[in-house]
């Protein structure tokens, strides 16, 4: 993956470690009517891509089989982390097998030590092809730190 910063002082490091240690993120569609839709998903992130999963029913699906840009919004509004990219759904099993593994892992029942599957019923795996992230956090004024991809 192809990166370059754009403006700002914030390292890569960081915003990489920070996207594996959050637990949810809020993902933002927009609806046939041009309003939005944010809601919050488990996810996983590579490195390179973040995936999610949808049912096929729910709103969210809906909207990208519509209209397959995405925002991603992970932080508390102080310290924040903002993607922008296509998403895609994954079909390729090795792929499928290689998330649902990272997936199982991160997302741990803490009561049954059940772990959670990427492999349910009308579900889909997503991936977002970031092409954009912003990020700044407390504490440092005009801190804001952008990054391109290609």
């Amino acid at each position: 993956m192809d990166t370059f910063r754009i403006r700002g002082f914030i390292p890569w490091s960081k915003i990489n470690n920070w996207l594996r240690a959050f637990r949810s993120i809020w993902v933002n569609t927009t609806r046939p009517d041009g309003r939005p839709h944010a809601v919050p998903v488990w996810f996983l992130w590579d490195g390179h891509s973040l995936y999610f999963i949808s049912a096929r029913h729910l709103q969210k699906s809906k909207n990208l089989r519509r209209q397959p840009w995405i925002i991603v919004h992970a932080g508390d509004g102080d310290d924040v982390i903002i993607l922008e990219g296509r998403v895609e759904i994954v079909a390729d099993r090795t792929e499928l097998e290689r998330v649902d593994a990272a997936y199982r892992e991160k997302y741990v029942d803490p009561g049954s030590g059940a772990q959670a599957t990427i492999f349910e019923p009308e579900v889909d795996l997503y991936r977002v092809n970031v092409k954009h992230v912003m990020a700044w956090e407390y504490g440092t004024v005009a801190n804001r730190t952008d990054w391109e991809f290609e």
